[in-house]
């Protein structure tokens, strides 16, 4: 059976990642002024140009951050998936890969559920599972007293309707 490569692209995967380093390496310049601040307190002299320029990274750093982030989405989700580009069949190719993660996750927790897990034994055994008496409904007729099944319309022994 051919079946096609439905993980993510390279290209995606990289894109993940740079996006993840731009975000980082914004970070650590967002947190320079909070720094600078920080390591100026109790010196009795601050330099207003270096708190200036302290700002300035901290800027550029959460621009850096705000792009990063654009850029891991991208990669993660792919143009359509992700609402750049607007291709309904794409962003379903996109998100295959999660959408498969999400039924087989979901496949994990269904079969640690015991109803779900005793309902599929029944039907894996065809109903007829001796280890467990199941409850069976029977319904009198008015008639002869005879038990029939909950859903006859005629009594077994003597015919008449339910």
């Amino acid at each position: 059976m051919n079946r096609p490569n439905r993980g993510i692209s390279e290209e995606r995967k990289t894109a993940y990642y740079a996006g993840m380093a731009i975000s980082g390496i914004g970070f650590l310049l967002f947190m320079v002024p909070f720094a600078s601040v920080f390591l100026s307190i109790g010196t009795s002299s601050i330099n207003p140009s270096g708190i200036g320029s302290a700002f300035g990274a901290g800027f550029i750093g959460f621009i850096m951050i705000a792009v990063g982030q654009v850029i891991r989405g991208i990669g993660a989700r792919g143009l359509a998936g992700s609402g750049v580009l607007l291709d309904p069949e794409q962003a379903r190719r996109d998100l295959e890969p999660y959408s498969r993660m999400s039924g087989g996750m979901m496949d994990d927790a269904l079969s640690e559920s015991d109803t779900v897990r005793n309902f599929v034994e029944s039907f894996s055994h065809g109903g007829d599972d001796d280890s467990e008496p199941r409850e069976v409904i029977k319904v009198r007729c008015r008639g002869c007293g005879a038990l029939n099944d909950e859903d006859a319309r005629f009594c077994d022994q003597c015919g008449a309707a339910m």
